[in-house]
């Protein structure tokens, strides 16, 4: 495919959440790609230019995802602000579940410390 028949993405703005793990995060950075759409059997896959090297890059997505991918191409300087976003918002929300598991936590050991009470008097 040649990169003048490669359609051009320029409204993106954001990476819906239910993409962001479709490719794992090392491979995001490393080879600067994003899902941006899904069907049954194909990936659409954000690239900031292609190039005769990037077509091994494609091959080797769609043996990881086990899907056919159609590239489109998205400016260089929205592609890492579309990552930097995905990074922000993985750690937030690794931070968060741990956070809200912690706060859980507690609660969960009253609960259980309760049915032993229970237990006991019963």
């Amino acid at each position: 495919m040649h990169g003048n028949l490669i359609p051009r993405l320029n409204d993106v703005r954001r990476v819906s959440d239910r993409y962001h793990r479709v490719l794992p995060l090392p491979v995001i950075k490393r080879y600067q790609c994003i899902v941006v759409g899904k069907s049954a059997r194909k990936l659409t896959v954000g690239i900031p230019e292609y190039e005769r090297e990037q077509a091994g890059l494609l091959d080797f997505l769609q043996t990881l995802t086990g899907a056919a991918i159609f590239p489109v191409l998205v400016e260089p300087r929205r592609m890492h602000l579309l990552i930097t976003r995905m990074e922000r918002y993985q750690h937030f929300r690794r931070r968060y579940s741990r956070a809200y598991y912690v706060l859980q936590l507690p609660a969960q050991m009253r609960t259980v410390l309760s049915l032993l009470e229970m237990e006991k008097g019963g």
